[in-house]
């Protein structure tokens, strides 16, 4: 009885959602595509440590004030991003985020520094808007071809 009352609870505390952690995400890539008409803004990553695991599937968002597993907070000049994850050593490690340029939302991208963030405002940029440039980029980390070559001004 004892043993089931310890799983249960370990399973339990395994599967609450926690803010993600800056320190437990290895970005692996970040680019920019277009999704009808409109930039979209991808992160792929892993979580690094080993009762860490990403809550929910990919491109799916928590229920924020944006709705659904990630979501972002905005100025004028910066969007940040943050996630959620669990503690359970079974799930996904991998980490993705879609984000899809809406001005209605106050989301420009291409104008506006990414972040990724977390709820002990620690943060990685992800794109710098001044200088166009993606530091986790493996094909665009100069964004400005991705801008001529699908005519964004």
């Amino acid at each position: 009885m004892a043993t089931i009352l310890v799983f249960l609870g370990l399973n339990f505390w395994s599967n609450q959602l926690d803010d993600l952690h800056i320190q437990d995400v290895k970005i692996y890539n970040t680019f920019f595509a277009m999704e009808n008409g409109k930039p979209t803004f991808y992160l792929y990553g892993k979580l690094k440590p080993t009762f860490a695991s990403y809550s929910g599937g990919a491109f799916t968002q928590y229920n924020n004030s944006n709705g659904g597993n990630y979501g972002w907070n905005t100025s004028k000049n910066n969007v940040y991003i943050d996630g959620q994850q669990t503690h359970s050593p079974f799930g996904s490690k991998e980490v993705v985020f879609r984000i899809k340029s809406d001005s209605k939302e106050g989301l420009t991208l291409l104008n506006q520094n990414l972040y990724l963030t977390d709820h002990h405002h620690h943060k990685i940029k992800i794109y710098d808007a001044r200088t166009r440039t993606q530091p986790y980029s493996i094909d665009q980390k100069d964004t400005h071809k991705f801008i001529k070559q699908n005519k964004i001004q």
